[in-house]
């Protein structure tokens, strides 16, 4: 059977990917996308990612990307690691929200913030766009500091993909310094530090 491949740069949201490769323990085989030589725009990787970006995941010949469209279809074609909620369990539409809402809510003002007040310099730097994405982070971290209430998990008791499509956000928060403003969701991610498979991934980030 072939390999998967996994294109990738870390520590981009190609590790919200990886992570969930780690979890299933699939054996794959790694592409560094040379982003510094400006590989990504180049013809060739244009096929693979027509918007040069990362992850991609190909398998047999088949493409896709977009990390938290990764994390799903592995999720789903390993049903015995149970990551993933059945389709007909009542928890089904419940991962369903979290993994959208990780990439609709919070990914894209992450980006903003940490654009905004740590990447570009600072005379192209927008306040008011770095406190718009703080202000919505916000939002998004009481939403789910009040999911997490009395239980470990988004989906209860037991860890799933929707922990890693929400994870991965925060560890994006723990790095633009947002994630100790909320004390749940820092004990939510030490816990999820203390899984091998993020430790596999990610490199520690003091919170």
């Amino acid at each position: 059977m072939a390999r998967p491949t996994l294109f990738e740069y870390p520590p981009t949201r190609s590790n919200r990917a990886k992570w969930a490769l780690e979890e299933l323990g699939v054996s794959y085989d790694k592409y560094l996308v040379s982003f510094p030589s400006g590989e990504q725009s180049s013809p060739e990787y244009r096929k693979v990612h027509p918007l040069g970006k990362v992850p991609a995941y190909g398998l047999n010949g088949e493409i896709i990307f977009e990390s938290i469209a990764i994390v799903m279809k592995l999720l789903d074609d390993h049903p015995e690691a149970g990551l993933a909620p059945s389709p007909t369990s009542p928890k089904r539409g419940l991962y369903y929200q979290w993994c959208v809402f990780a990439g609709s809510e919070m990914d894209h003002n992450l980006f903003d913030v940490m654009k905004h007040t740590m990447h570009l310099p600072n005379e192209v730097r927008n306040s008011e766009i770095s406190e718009r994405g703080k202000a919505r982070l916000e939002e998004c971290s009481r939403v789910i500091s009040a999911a997490l209430d009395q239980q470990d998990f988004l989906l209860g008791d037991s860890f799933s993909g929707a922990d890693i499509a929400i994870g991965y956000c925060l560890n994006w928060m723990a790095y633009t310094g947002l994630l100790k403003d909320h004390p749940r969701l820092v004990e939510y991610y030490a816990l999820l530090e203390m899984r091998p498979a993020f430790e596999r991934v990610f490199t520690p980030i003091k919170t």
